[in-house]
């Protein structure tokens, strides 16, 4: 996500846009603004939206007390992230959502949603959680056969009728209703399923999803989706992955789009509005399409017309693009920020527009990379999804501008002052120090290994850990192993020193 960052030509400089995604501080979150706030008052909103009486029959005493102890407990709530303690679940990897949206913009922001989740357990579940904040649900079922389920907060604690046994898949279709609850930071930036005007869309970095979505809402349970959208003919509806229909009946259209590769949930994106789809030629194994707001669609193809030589360029540094479709989904609004959004990265009309339009594109398309097909396991670790995203812009200055001095660059932004970010806390996730210090710490490793070695790193990385998660300790033993010796210390150094080390070069 892009919140505030460097824009180019050359040198970078600070650009000042403001708010929720991945990408450097160039338009993500704003410069000199405390974006980090946005975390705990997010959480704080959520908590307020989410204080929903219990629903249906409620589970045994004993039996809630368990599931909400959260990580202690293999089936409880919550993946064991301490930054986001409820967030995900035990006792179960989802393995696909099928998501069925009914909307009807401009009449009502209400949806009507269905969501099949087929997943497999990981431990013998009496009782399982899923994460939905709002909404009114109508029906729980596993298995084919009718489970009760109580809410509290953002949870659902839903008991099946039979005990699911360890190893077994099992299907879980929840029907709920409603217009998602209004998530905001201390910035007033919303977060999650929203609307501008008349065009309803998805943001949802870190912890917005389950304001739309039923889910395990956490990046280290990563699956495939497929969404089925009605909404009436006169819009347009767009999600990740590739467009497999659009069928017409009674003046409504139903889009099916599916998205095979495994997403985390905060990287769902559903856009409802006056869109087009521009389809462009195939490039290489890559098919590329952009959802653009109709008045504006001309004007973007140009403005987006690099993607295919962005796309050349980084995965000459990377590796395959690791899915197959690719493009940009603009929203006609002024909203400060871009976000990676799986296969179809999200920018907002200013960004899309600006003259500095193509950093913030290779930023959010570097994150296809590093934050979608290789994500962060923890939210400490996010400096691997934003301090790669943010280098990379730096490499394709390095590549494509002959007079661009990478080493000259790194040791401008050297002279800064940035925290440690080995783990930034939840309120500083998406400070620029994450973004910065996160690419000057691999700028260091690079000089410290050497180009053939440090991109046999970079390769390596996304290589082994495609459509999965890693960490930090991952990626230092990963690097310490081709570079033949402990790389560890310098790493450290550079995540957590204070003050920040110097660069040697």
């Amino acid at each position: 996500m892009i919140r505030a960052g460097r824009a180019a030509l050359g040198a970078l400089a600070l650009a000042v846009l403001g708010a929720a995604c991945s990408a450097t501080p160039s338009a993500e979150r704003a410069p000199g603004a405390p974006t980090s706030t946005r975390v705990a008052a997010a959480a704080a909103a959520e908590r307020s939206a989410t204080t929903v009486a219990p629903t249906t029959t409620s589970p045994a005493p004993s039996t809630i007390t368990s599931t909400l102890r959260g990580p202690a407990d293999p089936a409880g709530a919550g993946a064991g992230d301490a930054y986001f303690p409820l967030l995900g679940n035990g006792g179960f990897d989802v393995a696909h959502y099928d998501v069925a949206i009914i909307a009807n913009p401009p009449a009502t922001t209400d949806i009507v949603v269905r969501t099949t989740i087929t997943a497999v357990a990981t431990a013998t579940l009496a009782t399982f959680d899923l994460d939905l904040t709002g909404m009114t649900i109508t029906s729980v079922a596993v298995d084919g056969g009718a489970a009760t389920f109580t809410r509290y907060g953002a949870e659902v604690v839903i008991v099946p009728a039979l005990t699911i046994s360890f190893g077994a898949t099992f299907v879980t279709i929840i029907e709920y209703s409603g217009t998602p609850a209004r998530l905001v930071d201390a910035e007033q930036t919303v977060i999650g399923w929203q609307r501008v005007g008349t065009t309803s869309f998805v943001v949802s970095e870190p912890n917005g999803a389950h304001n739309w979505l039923a889910s395990s809402d956490h990046p280290s349970d990563k699956a495939a989706f497929t969404f089925r959208i009605e909404v009436p003919s006169a819009v347009t509806a767009a999600a990740n992955g590739h467009l497999m229909s659009a069928v017409e009946a009674n003046g409504r259209t139903t889009y099916v789009w599916d998205a095979p590769e495994p997403m985390a949930t905060y990287l769902a994106i559903v856009a409802i509005g006056a869109f087009t789809i521009v389809d462009e030629a195939t490039h290489g194994n890559v098919h590329i399409r952009h959802v653009f707001p109709t008045p504006l669609a001309s004007q973007l193809t140009s403005a987006f017309a690099r993607t295919g030589e962005m796309l050349d360029v980084l995965t000459s540094l990377f590796g395959p693009y690791p899915f197959a479709d690719y493009g940009a989904l603009v929203i006609d609004a002024r909203l400060g920020y871009a976000l990676e959004t799986q296969t179809l990265a999200l920018f907002d009309r200013q960004i899309a527009l600006s003259s500095s339009t193509d950093i913030f594109q290779v930023h959010e398309l570097a994150h296809q990379w590093f934050g979608n097909s290789v994500t962060a396991r923890l939210w400490r670790d996010i400096w691997l999804n934003e301090g790669f995203a943010t280098y990379a812009e730096s490499l394709w200055h390095e590549r494509t501008d002959a007079s661009f001095d990478i080493d000259a660059d790194m040791r401008s932004l050297a002279r800064r002052t940035f925290a440690p970010i080995r783990d930034p806390g939840p309120d500083a996730m998406f400070t620029r120090s994450v973004y910065d210090r996160g690419a000057l710490a691999l700028h260091a490793l690079r000089i410290d290994v050497g180009d053939e070695t440090f991109f046999a790193i970079v390769r390596t990385w996304v290589a082994e850990r495609a459509r999965s998660n890693g960490s930090t300790e991952e990626l230092i033993a990963l690097a310490s192993r081709l570079a033949g010796r402990d790389i560890g210390p310098l790493v450290e150094r550079w995540l957590s020193a204070d003050p920040m080390p110097a660069l040697t070069r």
